[in-house]
């Protein structure tokens, strides 16, 4: 009897030939790193940004955990597949991770349009995105705790401190106050999870082709899976309305749009993660940066002695602000800096 008689060892033999093309094992230590950027991309995006915490069921963080791994595996690809280097491809590839996850995980873009979506939105989450990258490049590249960095993250330890102090206890928002031991508990626990992922998780002193970190069609399968569920579930629900989904999948379209014309005009170059070739996280860095932002982060909340209050006023603008202004102020970097290329090009040529 020929083996097509015996379906179930055609199956088998379809199964060896599909996994010794796609080969997991040789990606595992890809998906450590991914599962490790996962969990901060979750812990700037609902933790520092605010998103409420206290009203997550504990098998809700389960499920975001999941989508920010997804999301943040997405965000990795981007970063090599557009070679994101300059402060501009850095601010649209922030830009789609951050519409990505106020559209689809926790659904800020659709709260107070449109100042909600550019505080919230354009302003939170893409600044979430961004901090989240530079966290995960800066602790695994191993090299000794720099003063500048650690002052920097004392700076968002201040946004995080007025915030979850002043945006709760906002009239149209009413989540109630947050006390500053509640909120020290809900930072300090995704930051202990983080620290042992950077410990335990990462493949210690291994090298890496920045290249890796480009998703595989299988592998963007199973990122794309969790996220597009979870947009149909909103949907289906009605937590994601469809029209003022159109504004974020917009904005997302033209950042990638962006992305892949100025990748064509500027040639090859490596892109950030270039930086992280060799694996080598280093724990004192991320210990004191972490320290620094629910140290100084706790110092500033008192700052906020109630709903009006100056220092929560302004950086609510500051925020507002700074989503107005990152989507025109890339394109306009990306314009210069082609402009002043192709002016360096015709004076040569006329040379």
């Amino acid at each position: 009897m020929s083996s097509s008689d015996h379906p179930e060892s055609g199956a088998a033999s379809a199964f060896q030939r599909l996994r010794s093309r796609i080969k997991p094992r040789e990606r595992l230590p890809i998906w450590r790193l991914r599962l490790i950027f996962g969990m901060v991309c979750l812990t700037f995006s609902e933790v520092v940004m605010w998103q409420n915490p206290p009203r997550r069921a504990w098998f809700e963080w389960i499920a975001l955990y999941v989508l920010y791994t997804a999301l943040g595996a997405i965000f990795l690809d981007l970063a090599v597949r557009f070679q994101v280097r300059t402060p501009a491809s850095l601010g649209l590839s922030s830009g789609v991770y951050g519409m990505a996850a106020c559209a689809i995980i926790n659904h800020t873009a659709y709260e107070n349009i449109p100042f909600g979506l550019l505080a919230r939105g354009m302003g939170l989450q893409v600044g979430a995105g961004f901090l989240a990258l530079m966290t995960f490049l800066i602790v695994m590249r191993g090299k000794r705790p720099d003063p500048l960095q650690v002052g920097l993250a004392g700076v968002v330890g201040v946004a995080w401190g007025l915030w979850m102090h002043w945006y709760p206890i906002q009239p149209n928002v009413n989540w109630g106050l947050v006390t500053l031991e509640s909120a020290q508990i809900y930072l300090l626990a995704p930051l202990l999870v983080m620290g042992a992922l950077f410990q335990f998780g990462a493949p210690r002193f291994g090298t890496f082709r920045e290249g890796m970190f480009a998703l595989q069609w299988w592998e963007a399968i199973l990122v794309g899976a969790p996220l597009f569920i979870a947009l149909m579930v909103g949907m289906i629900n009605g937590a994601i309305p469809f029209l003022p989904l159109l504004i974020p999948a917009a904005v997302i379209a033209f950042c990638v749009w962006a992305l892949r014309w100025q990748m064509r005009r500027r040639g090859y170059e490596p892109s950030i993660l270039a930086n992280i070739t060799f694996i080598a996280p280093n724990l004192l860095t991320y210990v004191a940066m972490a320290a620094a932002l629910i140290f100084v982060g706790s110092l500033a909340y008192p700052l906020i002695d109630g709903a009006g209050s100056p220092f929560g006023v302004a950086l609510y603008f500051v925020v507002t602000g700074f989503g107005s202004a990152w989507l025109p102020f890339a394109c306009g970097l990306i314009f210069w800096e082609l402009l002043r290329t192709d002016w360096n090009e015709d004076f040569k040529k006329k040379k």
